[in-house]
């Protein structure tokens, strides 16, 4: 199967912490088909990595053999944001014809609803191509809180041959939408089992230079106030009051960095709370053992592969009941507070690292499946959208299988 997919959310040059997800995921699927990609980048980040190194990579095969091509994406920031897609597609227009030519791919993928999914469906229809939209969370909840938006991804949704969503949640999120359910499946993100697994706390917090004692709560992930970056500092600061030893570290980077350190310093926490920095997705794994438990208090998610993982390192998680976070949640390694509550946040926490729970191998293996599953899984889905005579069939077998595979989701 020869595939081109056309999406903003994949790493390259400069740019190799972003999402980790799918490159996994793309890396799985190149093993089993002909993969090329269209990664565009902005065209502010494209200003700033050239004012870096002083050049910029267009076209390169990148460590998982994928042919790679990152056209620049102009747009007006910050407004007009109805008008994206078009943006998107005129963007990419010279570079995706020219890859169509070449490459002859019978499916086109992307993952983003919008801009990216709406361009690859204008795509799609202009040379005759099926295509398939991955939905991975905030392109659907947040994005659709825009009328305007909304209804240009409702119309990207409608135009495609299949919808992939990364929670049952999303794919009902999807059919509201007006997506026809028989067009929509789950597909989990996978973990790397290779990558993230079980180990000594001592070990790793060592390898990190933390402290030994005293309890670890650990953010992982994009500093931003939507991701509840503030909510869990006002937490922090409620336990720090009630004197439990306990430090709580965030280990990411993003737009809202400067202002969670303004805050942090202005609740008088930064002798409880540390801003580690961003690090590279191998580097996690000491993170998620170092940690006693990891927190993610955001107020809109699909479902979040840091959670997937952190169970896989044997961690438990404290986590909004939002998006398809409560699919893999489990009474055992899990508790759910509301969005924006940081009285329910910080009573979880307390409880939580007073005691953390121990997570058992055989609920993970319930709640996750691996990368090289995954992207079969997306295969088939693309496959689906190929033979279109197939895909109410092919949607309930692939439902199916995974709910067979996977406890947690079919218990929510």
């Amino acid at each position: 199967m020869r595939i081109l997919a056309i999406t903003n959310l994949y790493p390259g040059p400069g740019r190799e912490s972003v999402a980790p997800f799918n490159r996994q995921q793309f890396a799985a699927l190149a093993k089993q088909s002909d993969l090329r990609v269209i990664a565009p980048i902005a065209w502010q980040s494209a200003w700033r990595e050239f004012l870096r190194a002083r050049r910029r990579v267009a076209r390169h095969v990148n460590g998982d053999d994928i042919l790679t091509e990152h056209p620049i994406y102009y747009y007006p920031p910050g407004m007009l944001r109805q008008f994206y897609g078009q943006c998107f597609l005129r963007s990419i227009r010279r570079v995706s014809d020219r890859a169509i030519a070449e490459h002859r791919p019978e499916v086109l993928l992307s993952c983003w609803a919008h801009p990216d999914g709406w361009a690859a469906m204008r795509l799609g229809r202009r040379h005759g191509l099926p295509t398939v939209i991955k939905a991975v969370g905030s392109d659907l909840l947040v994005a659709s809180r825009d009328s305007q938006r909304r209804a240009r991804i409702s119309e990207a949704l409608a135009g495609v041959d299949r919808v992939v969503t990364v929670s049952r949640h999303l794919a009902q999120y999807a059919v509201q939408l007006g997506v026809e359910p028989a067009r929509v499946c789950v597909v989990p993100e996978g973990v790397d089992e290779r990558l993230f697994f079980p180990g000594p706390r001592d070990e790793a917090r060592s390898r990190l230079g933390l402290p030994m004692h005293g309890a670890v709560a650990l953010f992982a992930g994009n500093l931003l106030w939507t991701k509840g970056a503030g909510v869990l500092v006002e937490a922090c600061r409620r336990v720090a009051d009630r004197r439990v030893p306990n430090h709580c570290y965030f280990v990411g980077r993003g737009a809202d960095a400067k202002r969670l350190q303004a805050f942090i310093h202005s609740r008088g926490l930064e002798n409880h709370v540390t801003l580690a920095g961003p690090c590279s997705h191998a580097e996690l794994r000491s993170w998620y053992q170092a940690a006693d438990v990891i927190v993610l208090p955001s107020y809109s998610e699909g479902i979040p592969n840091v959670l997937r993982e952190a169970l896989a390192c044997g961690r438990p998680f404290i986590a909004t009941e939002v998006g398809g976070i409560p699919e893999i949640a489990h009474p055992s390694y899990s508790r759910l507070v509301p969005p924006g509550n940081p009285a329910a946040l910080a009573a979880a926490m307390e409880s939580m690292l007073a005691s953390p729970p121990t997570v058992a191998p055989d609920l993970v293996r319930g709640c996750n499946i691996s990368c090289e599953e995954s992207g079969q899984l997306l295969a088939e889905a693309l496959q689906a959208a190929i033979h279109s005579g197939d895909c109410a069939k092919a949607s309930r077998n692939t439902s199916d299988r995974h709910a067979r595979s996977s406890p947690c989701l079919r218990a929510s």
